[in-house]
């Protein structure tokens, strides 16, 4: 017993672990794909439309198949201006580096950068190194002038610190980091799969906060100046009143190649406009030709005032060039840049943020629901019926949760109970206990291995109890059998009788019955219990009549043999018993116990008396009339009875 507890032990704990194993992996990897499949379709759902007071301005093929790039940054300046002065925008995101000075036209850096220093409302980007890129990294000696720039202020209230952070500032031209009067980060980050969903509000740089793009564009455009973050929250300095936006620890590739582990908020998309982007997008050619439309003193082809109180986000997005500045996201398969940048800011503005669910709440549901399948239904079909309308219930929590922007794990979970069923299953089959050993071997005792097979498919019936059914029974004797083993040796005998149990058995086992008992030379065998059978009496009477002609080939052989004669008898009665196992859980057996069976042994012994060799009784007889030829032969006295009861002498089946 000890042994078998511990490898029940062993067998549960391995499938434990694989089914924990799974859980993580889908953790990381398939909730992800999931999720992007149901954002899609919610996305679609709810009509989520993105805020028109946020514009994109895009440098698109278009205008690089009019201008050649790289273009000159007077170009650039050109843009602000118009945007600025001409359409009065609240703030202006230019996501578009400026890295290297232009060794071609170095006078023009000059004019950029006086220009620059006038557009109070641009935010221009910068991006962050953990190492040299081609060795060009701020100097130390900026770093104060950098961080007069990153005007917003951030105070750090977080309790737990995240592991690896930036290190280093990529270099930026000295004239334009003097003049330049916003700077925000522009670093975006992937998930391990190469897919974008989440953003960086805030990045770190040796310990110290500094803002993105989004929150630098959120804070002109609102007046908020200061801002708290906590490990859950980042928030205005109201105690949350004026914003609050809930924020998550993660891992993430920058497009460097570097891993960084940083302050997250998932990113709550939009519906598509058209390809690569979900907000109102002007191509850039056209914004310079109106601003030099209006210097001619001609009509633009965009009035300035569509930009009037709005935020506006330019960027590089051409196929033609060979940094596209496009991403794989759940609403895209490849969306701007400077797209994402405006989803993060529409999501300030509206207050509308995924809160990231408890995993150790999603954690405890799973495996809360996970019990209920252990010690559900026993039959593997109920068992994933009812993993099914778990998963079901789960899916609807799930999708009141999505609604509520509340993002769960939406796979996993459900991945889970389907692998406990079938791990249960399996456990269920590697644990065959010595019970169970025991009952197969008791079983091969009385019943065919095919038979067998049918009864142990279903294992809860082997077990202390029964049911009252009606069945069929069988006695076969060999007659005056006592009398012809007296005067034979015991080996003799003992041969006899196994040539002929030989016999019987698998004639039995053919039409679905069982052999209850072997009662010296007879056979007590028991047909529509526990293998189900409509047919149980025919199938008895069938059985009956190859073991009469089975036995007539073995007295044939007997006698060749200069051994004794045998003759058998047959009685068959059908009726109600009570069916089951007696014993203890040690030891089972299966039996069947009531009048009716008894009466199927008084029948058998009338074959002597009426010189016949097959009988059955009038119950057998309603179940088979119009299927047996048959002779009434009289009605009998039988002990226990009130009443006589008629018998039959069976002498064939019908049409065969």
């Amino acid at each position: 017993m000890g042994k078998n507890i511990t490898s029940k032990a062993i067998i549960f704990s391995v499938l434990f672990l694989i089914v924990l194993f799974i859980y993580f992996i889908s953790s990381f990897y398939l909730d992800f794909r999931v999720n992007d499949f149901f954002t899609k379709v919610f996305t679609k759902i709810e009509r989520k439309v993105a805020s028109d007071n946020i514009v994109l301005i895009s440098i698109d093929d278009l205008s690089i198949d009019k201008i050649q790039w790289p273009w000159s940054r007077n170009l650039f300046s050109d843009i602000f201006d118009f945007v600025e002065y001409e359409g009065k925008a609240k703030s202006i995101v230019f996501q578009n580096l400026v890295i290297f000075p232009d060794t071609y036209n170095p006078e023009k850096d000059f004019i950029f950068y006086d220009r620059i220093s006038k557009n109070k409302k641009v935010i221009n980007s910068y991006i962050l190194a953990n190492s040299s890129v081609g060795g060009d990294i701020l100097p130390p000696e900026y770093m104060t002038l950098f961080e007069k720039k990153n005007s917003i202020k951030i105070i750090d209230n977080r309790k737990i610190k995240v592991g690896e952070t930036y290190k280093a500032v990529v270099n930026l031209p000295k004239g334009f980091i003097q003049n330049v009067n916003n700077l925000a980060s522009s670093v975006m980050t992937e998930d391990n799969d190469e897919i974008l969903r989440n953003y960086m509000p805030i990045v770190i740089l040796k310990d110290n906060l500094y803002p993105s793009l989004a929150l630098s564009a959120f804070s002109m455009s609102t007046g908020i100046k200061e801002f708290v973050l906590t490990d859950d929250y980042l928030c205005s300095v109201d105690n949350c009143e004026s914003f609050k936006m809930p924020v998550f620890k993660k891992r993430s590739k920058d497009y460097f190649g570097n891993t960084i582990e940083g302050i997250y908020v998932k990113l709550n998309w939009y519906m598509p406009k058209e390809n690569f982007y979900t907000h109102k997008k002007y191509s850039a050619i056209d914004i310079l030709n109106s601003y030099n439309a209006i210097k001619n003193g001609e009509k633009p082809i965009i009035n300035p005032n569509v930009f009037k109180d709005k935020i506006v986000i330019i960027g590089l997005n051409a196929d033609k060039n060979t940094w596209d500045q496009l991403s794989e996201t759940p609403i895209l398969k490849r969306l701007a840049d400077i797209d994402v940048h405006a989803t993060m800011i529409d999501n300030m503005q509206n207050s509308d943020f995924f809160v990231m669910g408890n995993k150790y709440t999603t954690l405890l549901i799973t495996c809360l629901f996970s019990l209920f399948i252990i010690l559900g239904f026993s039959q593997f079909k109920l068992n994933l019926i009812f993993a099914s309308l778990l998963s079901f219930l789960y899916f609807v929590f799930y999708a009141i949760q999505y609604f509520s922007n509340i993002y769960i794990q939406p796979l996993t979970p459900i991945l889970t109970f389907y692998l406990v069923v079938i791990m249960k299953k399996i456990f269920a089959i590697a644990t065959t206990d010595k019970t169970v050993d025991m009952i197969k071997k008791a079983m091969g005792k009385y019943v065919s291995k095919d038979v067998m097979k049918k009864v142990l498919s279903d294992l809860d019936k082997l077990k202390l109890g029964g049911v009252r059914t009606v069945v069929t029974i069988l006695f076969v004797d060999i007659r005056n059998f006592t009398q012809i083993s007296e005067n034979l040796p015991p080996q003799d005998v003992t041969a006899i009788l196994n040539e002929y149990f030989s016999v019987v058995q698998p004639i039995i086992g053919k039409y679905n019955g069982i052999i209850n008992k072997y009662m010296a030379d007879g056979v007590l065998a028991i047909f529509g219990e526990p293998i189900k059978d409509d047919n149980h009496a025919l199938n008895a009477i069938k059985c009956g009549i190859e073991i009469q002609n089975k036995v007539k080939i073995l007295r044939e052989k007997l006698l060749k043999e200069n051994k004794p004669k045998i003759d058998i008898g047959i009685g068959i009665n059908s009726g109600e018993v009570f069916a089951g196992n007696i014993g203890t859980e040690e030891r089972l057996e299966y039996t069947v116990i009531g009048d009716n069976v008894n009466l199927a042994y008084r029948i058998e012994s009338y074959n002597q008396l009426l010189k016949t060799q097959f009988l059955i009784s009038q119950y057998t007889y309603e179940y088979v009339k119009d299927e047996v030829e048959v002779v009434k032969l009289s009605q009998v006295e039988i002990k226990g009875k009130s009443k006589p009861i008629d018998i039959y002498e069976v002498l064939k089946i019908k049409n065969e």
